[in-house]
């Protein structure tokens, strides 16, 4: 019997993890939902916590006998304290990973050999390529590659800026640091993208709903919230304060209120969103103000706008009216209602020459589409044209 192959974590298992601890959630039950040994967990939390100085003697009180985390004293703590970071574990993960594989597994009288003759080649004006076949004995040693990467580590006399055409080959472009989760972590249990696509592809005939936001200039107030079904390219908006997570609650349950329980079941099972600043406590929608559960949420891979593509191609259609850098301070509901009758009673080459506002008509009926301030505009007369 083959042996099982232990599990490597990636990011977003990390930041399950840190959600997890934050959550003071017991061991068996994170290895159960990050799918791997409890071995691995522990080894995680003793390779990746970041140490702060102290007394050299550990609290006997710590989390999972290890991590201080979530510890109440810990401000004014002697003892030596480690701390979990999803943030710093990867960085170390990926510094450790990189620091592995830096150095050449090529003797140093092999890459001397290798110097020279490619030394000699590029002053010459000779590319890599042709260095490599006009020289016999470099097939010998290693791949043209393998050179060319021990060129770009430093490994060669030769610099990669004299090699030709070295300008035009795309390389990395380190970028600053960017959070990737909530500023409350603990939302993201059971509602990453993974269970999102777990829940969504065991459960095909549900309706999805997408969450998102378009903004005006940088120094507005307002934005407008996005509403839309993937399945049948439909989009409607409200406006919301910019950046403001209780504007945005607020919206949804004004639109659940209107639509009522029944249909919130039925037509928002399941509602996607992204980590933007907007959406923070946007799982709280699932609960009603009665203690009832009426529908799924779950965010998108941060930074990942094709997660949610079809709401983001549905914002080219808003562009038409609302272009960007115009600010949308002047816009105001009756106008966004109009706007999106429009939008939805543009015909679709996709949805093979229909319109979203039809499909949905038929599919869910015209009380929705009157609770929602949606109504059919004739095709002759469907205006996209700049609103601000």
């Amino acid at each position: 019997m083959s042996k099982k192959r232990r599990k490597k974590l990636d990011s977003f298992d990390r930041m399950n993890l840190q959600a997890s601890i934050a959550n003071k959630d017991g061991i068996d039950k994170i290895a159960l939902r990050l799918g791997c040994s409890k071995s691995t967990i522990y080894r995680e939390l003793i390779r990746n916590s970041k140490e702060v100085e102290g007394k050299n003697q550990h609290c006997p009180k710590t989390l999972y006998s290890y991590i201080c985390n979530g510890c109440p004293n810990r401000a004014y703590c002697h003892l030596l304290k480690h701390y979990y970071d999803y943030r710093y574990a990867e960085e170390l993960t990926a510094n450790r990973r990189k620091s592995s594989r830096s150095s050449p597994k090529i003797p140093p009288s092999d890459i001397k050999m290798i110097d020279e003759a490619v030394t000699e080649g590029v002053r010459q004006g000779q590319s890599l390529h042709h260095i490599y076949i006009a020289n016999a004995s470099l097939k010998s040693l290693c791949s043209e590659r393998t050179i060319r990467r021990l060129c770009y580590r430093g490994n060669l006399s030769v610099k990669p800026h004299e090699l030709r055409r070295y300008v035009r080959y795309k390389r990395e472009c380190l970028k600053g640091h960017k959070d990737m989760a909530p500023r409350d972590i603990r939302v993201l249990l059971g509602r990453t993208y993974k269970d999102y696509l777990r829940k969504s592809s065991s459960n095909k005939r549900m309706n999805v709903v997408q969450y998102d936001s378009v903004i005006g200039k940088l120094e507005d107030t307002l934005a407008i919230l996005t509403i839309t079904f993937p399945k049948y390219s439909f989009q409607f908006g409200r406006v919301i304060a910019k950046g403001d997570t209780k504007s945005v609650n607020a919206a949804i349950r004004k639109i659940f209120l209107d639509v009522g329980v029944d249909n919130v079941k039925r037509i928002f099972p399941i509602n996607l969103a992204d980590n933007g600043t907007e959406f923070t406590s946007f799982s709280k929608i699932e609960i009603t103000s009665y203690g009832e559960k009426i529908c799924d949420t779950y965010y998108t891979n941060p930074y990942k706008a094709t997660d949610k593509a079809e709401c983001e191609r549905c914002h080219e259609l808003v562009r038409y009216c609302l272009p960007k850098g115009k600010s949308l301070n002047s816009i105001n509901q009756e106008m966004l209602d109009e706007m999106f009758s429009n939008i939805n009673s543009y015909t679709r080459e996709s949805l093979h020459d229909q319109t979203p506002y039809a499909l949905v008509l038929r599919k869910y009926g015209k009380a929705f589409l009157e609770a929602i301030r949606i109504h059919r505009v004739n095709k002759k007369k469907v205006r996209l044209t700049q609103l601000v």
